[in-house]
């Protein structure tokens, strides 16, 4: 009993040192700016290991109570987070230093102030300017492709001034616009703006998916919005001065077409058109072919496998105690690989914030671009389709048979191939280059944008702004046929100009403050007008004789007839939106914002649009102190409604009239469009919940679903033929798009010496059209081989089924509305296929690898579902159409023959038409970048004296492709594939100095 007494004694006394030790302290002090010295307002602070925290006021106070042997953490974001012991410690005063790369998390959402993306309420995702610099793309949203969980981007061509397309949790309307609405610093501006964009110039890129973070916009988000924030300059001792300049060569990124080669032509041609293959004519080229070794491979002469690009960026950035400035200059140059296709652009950026005292701060930001292009000869005279005077048409079409030089014989009796012909004696067809070079066409923007900002802040936390800002370009597009062409008009000259503007103006009032010093308000209040005006002139004249003569006054007679338009638009809007958290532990964001816009009728001007949302953050709960293993820990949801107004014209509201044609001397004037004065905005509803955690300090995951449902779709709806017009636009029809996007990160391994990274996002988005107008259920349009159908998704094929060959006959075969075959073709038999030209499944995989100085990363980009005609095949590997003129592809040998009565193409006799016998399955996984790079030790580059930092790299871009698609390119983003200009494959070498 004694020695239960003694233990029980012992065990009390362990466990009043143990209180003794751990007694709580009050600690207090400010946190500041290592930097400025001015106070970092909220900074965080926590005892360590616990989820005991608060925050600083907004003077940077602090007060918590601790055991007097607790270490403390302050963190803020762009801060380096620190921590501290107590040590017994009353007052303990911190500055923190600035951090790149806590930086890059920092973001800005809706007119007020930044903040970590970790504490935005709703669906936002981050990417670093710095993974776009190094991409060898020709714009910043094609380097996107792939990194965004919920963002399918896709570059529809290779051309090198191409677009791209984006689309943010798949497509939201049929009719209107389903692009998302950019941000450049604060600024609503066009996608172009984005596209012209030097990445060199980017400090990060923000995707916003759902209604909380999209409802400030109110106006065009309904399709989600791409947040852009350019570079500034940064707080040095001096200015920073830093160069980057990328060489490489471009190749065709797909394997390039098999079409067949001399011997196999002949030869086929002498299997199916005996006939033909026996004319004299057609055996004196056979005899030739021979003599010369005539095999020319139309593909290697019109690509090029080394086309060169290249770009050069220089800026200068740094800041005193008042200005910091961000000055750049960049040179993109890229050589199609299509000859005859390039593009230059050459940019100045400004961006200078003065603090001109402590209430007062204003600034500007300014781009000025002028971009200059040649075009493919696609859209040339003649050169349309699968014409032999379009490149790509003629890079498949042209016989083998056929060289593109002169045979030059000398006196000795050899020969040797000479300079390039302008005309084929073979069969007196024109080189499709000589063509071009007599079509010279250019395509010149010159671009200004920018924004001026004046901020005052009279009382703490009180911070009034006004923005003013303007996007204005120039277009021309030039075309000239010399007059030395073989075209029956002679020489012509052509010429369209197109002027914009966008004026923009905003007013936000902003008021954070602090009660009882965990409770957080952010009030915002504010007003913005845009006005955009367009017009543009066209006309071209023919008749021209003399290749100097370059003035459309020099034609002699109209070649297109001229033609003037112009549009003007403006928007009007005012928003409010009131951020609440507490202790960093839960918040809450309220948005309102009501639209008006000239587009709409009278009574539909105006749209309200709204959103709440809320995240728990369930890691700084007290029963969570235990679970050591979970670093963070969140649950967010939202929901709300965000409006588009994507119409085509201006326009569509009110009835328009217009020109026709003369009659009896006079010009006939009829109605343009219909009016319809209830047009009103399309609304899209948006329900979002999610998770997001860290996980044993290595693993990050982030896990959302959403639900969107498009009402007041803005369609064109059929009218009867008796009233003289085939459609009108309307709010009609409802759509969903449902969905999950997840994104994984995993710190494999690090220490001092070693980073290892992966990171993957995957996207599922299911479509479903709703609702149609009035009673019908289901819209079919035949021509594009679509139907819209209540409980179809949108983009699905709508085509006859083929049935496969019979191979009795070789004949196709086909499936008629009760799933009967049948040999006898009709679109009357088209029927839903289940497949889509939207990939439902889409996403992204990136690797990195960091050892001391040395850096290598991947990233892959791929779309699962995607489906695709390809025309190409409608004529390639059609022989009966083609033959003997054009050359065809080596799928003719796929075609039911006696011998080969398993063919899987119609005989040669059967008639080709557009069924799912050409429908492809175009998903693909796709290399879109890999990189090493290697930057050069401190101390060795700094012996120079003047050079602090050295940097060199080498990248690959669409490397490898793995894919179903048997056409030119699988990334193509259309119901078909005709002719499209693929995509490059690229190889690029490039150095950074930092001086």
């Amino acid at each position: 009993m004694k020695k239960i007494r003694l233990f029980f004694t012992a065990v009390m006394v362990m466990l009043c040192s143990g209180v003794v030790f751990a007694q709580n302290i009050t600690i207090t002090g400010v946190v500041t700016d290592e930097d400025t010295g001015a106070p970092v307002s909220f900074a965080s602070v926590i005892v360590k290991g616990t989820t005991n925290g608060v925050s600083a006021d907004i003077d940077g106070n602090y007060s918590i109570s601790a055991p007097s042997d607790a270490v403390l953490q302050f963190s803020f974001m762009g801060y380096e987070t620190i921590e501290i012991p107590v040590n017994g410690q009353a007052i303990i005063n911190v500055s923190l230093a600035a951090d790149a790369e806590i930086l890059e998390d920092a973001i800005v959402v809706g007119y007020g102030t930044a903040k970590k993306i970790s504490s935005v309420v709703g669906s936002a995702s981050s990417v670093s300017g710095s993974k776009l610099a190094d991409r060898p793309a020709a714009n910043a949203a094609d380097a996107l492709q792939g990194m965004v969980a919920g963002m399918q981007v896709l570059s529809s061509t290779g051309e090198p001034m191409s677009t791209v397309s984006m689309r943010i949790r798949g497509v939201n309307s049929i009719n209107s616009s389903n692009t998302p609405l950019f941000i450049l610093d604060g600024t609503p501006v066009s996608s172009e703006v984005f596209l012209s964009l030097s990445a060199n110039d980017i400090e990060s890129t923000v995707v916003l998916k759902d209604a909380s973070s999209t409802a400030i916009y109110g106006s065009r988000a309904a399709n989600g919005v791409v947040y852009i924030t350019t570079k500034k300059g940064v707080r040095s001792e001096k200015a920073t001065v830093q160069l980057r300049a990328q060489y490489g060569i471009s190749s065709v990124a797909q394997s390039k077409l098999k079409m067949l080669n001399t011997n196999q032509w002949f030869s086929y041609l002498q299997q199916v058109m005996p006939d033909q293959y026996a004319q004299p004519a057609m055996q004196g080229h056979l005899e030739r072919a021979n003599m010369y070794g005539i095999n020319t491979n139309w593909q290697d002469y019109f690509f090029n496998d080394a086309a060169p690009t290249w770009s050069v960026d220089l800026n200068v950035s740094g800041a005193t105690d008042r200005t910091d400035y961000f000055i750049s200059a960049s040179v993109f140059d890229q050589e199609g690989t299509l000859r005859y296709s390039d593009m230059s652009r050459y940019s100045l950026r400004s961006n200078i914030n003065v603090k001109a005292n402590d209430w007062l701060k204003l600034g500007a930001n300014m781009q000025l671009t002028y971009q200059m292009a040649r075009t493919n000869g696609t859209s040339f005279q003649g050169g349309g389709g699968y014409s032999l005077t379009n490149p790509m048409g003629a890079a498949l079409s042209t016989v083998p048979w056929i060289s593109p030089y002169k045979l030059v014989e000398e006196a000795d009796g050899s020969w040797h191939w000479g300079e390039e012909l302008d005309q084929y004696p073979e069969n007196n067809q024109w080189s499709t280059y000589y063509l071009n070079s007599i079509q010279p066409s250019t395509n010149n923007y010159a671009r200004l944008n920018g924004n001026t900002y004046l901020e005052l802040t009279p009382l703490k936390g009180l911070v009034l702004r006004a923005v003013q800002a303007v996007e204005a370009y120039d277009y021309r597009y030039s075309y000239r046929v010399y007059p030395e062409g073989p075209f029956e008009t002679g020489g012509n000259a052509n010429e369209q100009f197109t002027r914009y503007y966008q004026f923009t103006l905003s007013n936000t009032i902003e008021y954070k403050f602090s009660v009882a010093q965990d409770h957080h308000f952010n009030l915002l209040v504010g007003q913005e007008s845009i006005m955009r005006s367009s017009e543009g002139f066209a006309v071209g004249v023919s008749g021209i004789t003399d290749v100097r003569q370059n003035n459309l006054s020099d034609g002699v007679a109209p070649f297109s007839a001229p033609s003037w338009a112009k549009t003007d638009a403006v928007y009007n809007s005012f928003f409010g939106r009131v951020s609440y958290d507490y202790a960093d532990k839960y918040y809450l964001d309220a948005t309102v914002r009501g639209d008006g816009s000239s587009l709409f009728g009278q009574s539909g001007k105006w749209g309200i649009f709204y959103s709440v949302g809320a995240m728990w953050n369930i890691s700084r709960e007290n029963f969570m102190a235990g679970a050591g293993w979970i670093d963070d820990f969140r649950l967010k949801a939202s929901w709300g409604t965000t409006g588009n107004s994507g119409l085509p014209s201006d326009y569509l509201s009110i009835g328009t009239v217009g020109s026709g044609s003369s009659y009896n001397g006079e010009v006939s004037w009829g109605i343009g469009n219909v009016n319809n004065p209830n047009l009103t905005w399309e609304i899209v509803r948006s329900f979002n919940i999610g998770l997001s955690a860290r996980l044993f300090d290595f693993w990050n995951v982030s896990v959302e679903f959403y639900d969107k449902y498009t009402t007041n779709m803005l369609m064109e709806i059929p009218y009867s033929y008796t009233t003289g017009h085939s459609a009108g636009w309307g709010n009609i029809g409802e759509m969903q798009n449902t969905g999950v996007d997840i994104d994984l990160s995993f710190d494999i391994f690090r220490n001092k010496d070693w980073y290892i990274n992966l990171s993957t996002n995957f996207n599922y988005n299911h479509n479903e059209i709703t609702k149609l107008f009035a009673t019908r259920d289901s819209y079919d349009l035949p021509d594009y081989l679509q139907s819209y159908r209540v409980g179809h998704a949108y983009g699905e094929f709508w085509m006859p089924l083929s049935a496969g060959i019979d191979p009795r006959d070789g004949y196709q075969m086909w499936y008629d509305l009760d799933g009967n075959k049948t040999k006898v073709f009709s679109e009357a038999y088209s029927n839903y296929t289940g497949k889509n030209r939207y990939a439902p499944v889409a996403g992204g995989i990136q690797f990195y690898l960091q050892w001391k100085n040395l850096g290598f990363s991947m990233d892959w980009a791929y779309v699962v579902g995607k489906y695709m005609v390809n025309n190409d095949r409608f004529f390639f590997d059609n022989p009966s159409q083609m033959l003997p003129s054009y050359n065809v592809s080596t799928n003719v040998y796929k075609m039911w023959t006696p011998k080969n009565p398993n063919g899987t193409l119609p005989r040669f006799e059967a008639t080709r038409y557009f069924d799912t016998l050409l429908l492809e399955d175009a998903s693909f996984i796709r290399l879109k970048n890999v990189q090493i790079t290697y930057t050069f030790p401190e101390k060795l580059i700094q012996k120079s004296g003047f050079i602090q930092g050295f940097r060199i790299y080498l990248t690959g871009r669409n490397l490898l492709t793995f894919t179903k698609y048997s056409g030119w390119d699988p990334e193509v983003d259309s119901n078909i594939s005709a002719q499209n200009y693929p995509n490059s494959r690229q190889i690029v070498a490039g150095v950074e100095f930092t001086f």
